[in-house]
């Protein structure tokens, strides 16, 4: 899997406006047109957490970009896709903590993509309400 990260610009060693460039672009968007919902730059921090053998474990994490249906977080264990997870995290101007079920879909060393699983409506208009304050990923 290629994560293009866009606010970087283009790749090291490739010119700004050249046809590699122009290439890369075309991929970005083309990818960010696929997604069934639109992903959004923020900068939350968020607890994973996972049924170890002595119990629940705690990990610390920074979400980085949210959607309606998941977000992508750095954690610092290594998750496998698949796995399910709960994930805390308080979302600006919403009074309770967020305790949300999620599948990791995707791992690339300590970056891991989440997708809520079994959502409840008011979580899922609170993260929408979110989502519309927030510049686009």
């Amino acid at each position: 899997m290629t994560i293009v990260l866009s606010s970087l610009g283009p790749s090291p060693g490739v010119i700004p406006g050249s046809k590699q460039s122009k290439l890369q672009e075309a991929e970005r968007v083309h990818k960010s047109s696929t997604r069934r919902y639109a992903r959004y730059r923020t900068e939350l921090p968020l607890i994973v957490k996972v049924l170890g053998q002595e119990g629940y474990l705690r990990i610390h994490g920074r979400c980085f970009e949210i959607a309606e249906n998941g977000l992508g977080a750095v954690v610092t264990s290594e998750f496998r896709p698949g796995e399910m997870v709960s994930l805390e995290l308080s979302i600006p101007k919403v009074a309770e903590l967020q305790t949300l079920r999620a599948v990791v879909r995707h791992r690339m060393g300590f970056l891991h993509g989440f997708e809520f699983v079994g959502i409840l409506p008011d979580q899922a208009s609170q993260i929408r309400t979110f989502c519309r304050t927030l510049p686009p990923g």
